[in-house]
């Protein structure tokens, strides 16, 4: 009880240190939180989208590949007939080229009774239930079409009027239902997936009659597709955990230095703590308690932060129409988010509760009121990093090998690699910082704000360490994901040009006659075509534009006619990328934040400790501008450290990345990694403006007795 109540007081005391302290445990829960509520949210949403077996649907046959659609019909009758089959409905599926809204591209097609349980679209949001001939849009499909209740399009050289608009699943992907009839209609275009019915009809009297196919019952086709998508999301879940893991190491990274340098700031308090009779352990304990207490209020915090930020996403894709289900908060994972942020406070606080309760009370009250200056112990790390070193090599080197036949197990071992690699540097970060400003010494002998930085640093390694590698593992995430970008894009672009020899083509298994296609879009001067290997090649003739190309290409072939353009296929390659990019870098973004949040709290906490020193500057003849600047050379020193080992060490573990995934790796992007370091630095010095602004603050005579 007495440690509680003395780690209570410490807080209530000390607000704005506990604040100092528990701002990157807040950011990391909120990420975490925000990661885990969209997970869940977002999994609902694929389920629902995978999920192409209606509720109602008592029993499904799956027809085999090598069936024709004409087959799939006489078993669909033969099954109509049977006692106990009240409804039945043959699903098909195709992707269909679209004239509509006066431009041509590829919709998905999906065959549905228009009514009745069987269908996917039971309430319309307008029009009527579709005839033969109609077809149901989605909202977001109809918008990009410019199409509503009543207008006509064509699809597959067939003609449509829209009947509806309802809530089809769309993701992106302009998509349409029609009737069965119509599918069979569009011929090959269209292919049967599915046979479902209703009623109680018995599973072996199907399998009688299905010809070979699969049968089984709707509860196991829906659990069939669930699992699917299920899987999916592994890859998805194991990024997000990778980037929580990584915000979270950097919160305690922190959080550790923050509660070495307020704990020997209280040296004093702690040492009249054991002489009034306070043992070892309960001096210990107190300040475990305080972090778990700090942990907690970051914790719920942070939790409230992610919650409003999940719920604003959420409500922003139902508003876009990418989601229909309501918002999950999921209150046991939240909780678990709280719980970790207690236990990262604590495990933080770890070292310095050690070293508080292995200080005697003499030497507490006796030593300086920095502990940062005190030798850090090179062997050890130097055998503790050479150790984790291996572990990365070993571990990235197995990834590489196992990628042949598992390309997830191979990234997993990268991302592993690429943690121990970051935890060796943490373990060498005083050393490294030393090192580098000792390096820099004879470049900023003219700049005395850059030699009261160097030798801050030089001096205090270990807390100029814990900026270094806050900012060395996002630079270094960024580095890997801007490299990993660049090689898949190239990669990409290379296998365009290999797939598309002409600006497009027409595969001559698709036509009916492939000669009569070429000789019509021939006689068009705008056009080149021709027939090589499998494809009709077609290229722009002299002095014609792509543009002039594309209308002469859809004048001269029936509507329907699937052409190929190599620049959309490029284009929504590059887009797939950009998805991907953005999606990395909002999460890489959470850990900079942390970073940035760490360089403001250390810098801070190193302004208020260093008064006397910043004091005694002053009365030398050190303007206010000058003890500023001080602040931001060291800010910039942490970050030009971290940002220039982070950005070769991630171009490293992006190469690797290439590698696992059967990627050329190419030549890393140096220019985008020189401004990614100069970003880091400039936003360095921006997160030490506050601290800047204390120190200038700092008076002579009220430093000097202070």
């Amino acid at each position: 009880m007495i440690a509680l109540r003395t780690a209570v007081r410490s807080v209530r005391r000390r607000p704005g240190q506990a604040f100092l302290i528990g701002i990157a445990i807040v950011a990391a829960t909120a990420f975490a939180a925000t990661s885990l509520l969209l997970t869940i949210n977002a999994r609902g949403a694929l389920v629902a989208f995978g999920m192409s077996t209606p509720a109602a649907a008592d029993a499904v046959i799956v027809p085999r590949g090598d069936v024709a659609p004409a087959t799939v019909t006489e078993i669909a009758e033969s099954i109509r007939a049977l006692p106990g089959v009240d409804e039945i409905a043959v699903e098909y599926l195709g992707d269909v080229d679209v004239q509509a809204g006066g431009a041509t591209s590829t919709w998905k097609l999906t065959s549905d009774p228009g009514s009745g349980p069987l269908s996917a679209v039971p309430e319309l949001y307008s029009g009527a239930a579709p005839a033969i001939g109609e077809v149901v849009l989605g909202r977001s499909t109809a918008e990009r079409a410019g199409l509503t209740v009543g207008d006509s399009l064509v699809a597959g050289g067939l003609e449509f009027t829209v009947a509806a608009i309802g809530p089809v699943t769309e993701f992106g992907q302009d998509v349409a239902l029609i009737r069965e009839q119509d599918a069979i209609a569009l011929g090959d275009a269209m292919m049967p997936v599915q046979i479902l019915t209703t009623g109680d009809a018995d599973l072996d009297v199907l399998r009688s009659v299905a010809d070979g196919s699969v049968v089984m019952s709707g509860d196991e086709r829906r659990a069939q597709e669930e699992r699917s998508v299920t899987d999916t999301l592994v890859g998805v879940i194991g990024a997000l955990s990778v980037f929580v893991g990584l915000a979270v190491l950097a919160a305690v990274v922190i959080v550790a230095s923050t509660f070495r340098i307020l704990l020997a700031r209280r040296a004093a308090e702690l040492a009249l703590l054991r002489c009034v009779g306070a043992s070892r352990a309960q001096v210990s304990r107190s300040l475990l308690i305080e972090a778990a207490f700090i942990g907690l209020l970051g914790g719920i915090v942070g939790v409230a932060l992610g919650l409003g930020v999940a719920a604003g996403l959420v409500a922003s894709a139902r508003a876009a129409g990418l989601l229909s289900a309501p918002f999950v908060s999921a209150p046991a994972g939240l909780v678990v988010c709280v719980i970790l942020a207690v236990l990262s406070a604590v495990v933080a606080a770890i070292p310095a509760a050690r070293a508080a309760g292995r200080t005697p009370p003499v030497a507490a009250l006796g030593e300086a009121r920095s502990s940062e200056g005190r030798a850090a112990r090179l062997g050890v790390r130097l055998v503790v990093a050479s150790a984790l070193t291996l572990s990365a090599v070993a571990a990235g080197a197995a990834g590489v090998a196992v990628s042949a036949t598992d390309q997830f197990l191979g990234l997993a071992l990268a991302a592993l690699s690429g943690a121990l690699v970051f935890v060796a540097l943490v373990a060498v970060g005083p050393f490294l910082v030393a090192w580098s400003a000792s390096l820099l010494r004879p470049l900023v002998s003219g700049s005395v704000a850059m030699r009261l930085a160097v030798s801050n640093a030089v001096r205090a390694s270990r807390r100029t360490a814990a900026m270094t590698t806050v900012l060395m593992l996002g630079v270094g995430m960024t580095a890997a994901l801007i490299v990993g970008v660049a090689g898949a894009t190239a990669d990409a672009r290379d296998g365009v040009a290999r797939t598309f020899p002409a600006e497009a083509i027409i595969p001559i298994d698709l036509v009916t006659d492939a000669s009569a296609v070429v000789d019509r879009l021939a006689a068009d001067p705008a056009v080149d075509a021709r027939i090589a290997g499998t494809d009709i090649l077609i290229d722009p003739a002299p002095g014609s534009s792509s543009a002039d190309l594309r209308a002469a290409v859809l004048a001269s072939t029936d509507a329907g006619t699937p052409v190929y353009w190599a620049v959309d296929v490029q284009a929504g390659i590059e887009q797939t990328i950009l998805i991907g990019q953005v999606v990395g870098a909002a999460m890489i973004g959470v850990t900079l934040l942390v970073a940035m949040i760490g360089v403001m709290v250390t810098l801070a906490l190193s302004v208020t400790e260093r008064r006397q020193e910043i004091a005694l500057l002053r009365a030398l003849g050190v303007s206010r501008s000058g003890a500023r600047r001080s602040i931001a050379a060291e800010a910039a020193l942490a970050a030009l450290v971290g940002a220039m080992t982070g950005a070769v060490v991630g171009s490293v573990f992006g190469l690797i990345a290439l590698r696992v995934l059967g990627m050329p790796a190419g030549t890393p992007p140096l220019g985008a990694l020189v401004a990614l370091v100069v970003a880091v630095v400039v936003a360095a010095i921006v997160a030490a403006a506050a601290p800047m602004r204390s120190a200038g603050r700092v008076q002579p005579a009220i430093g000097l007795a202070a």
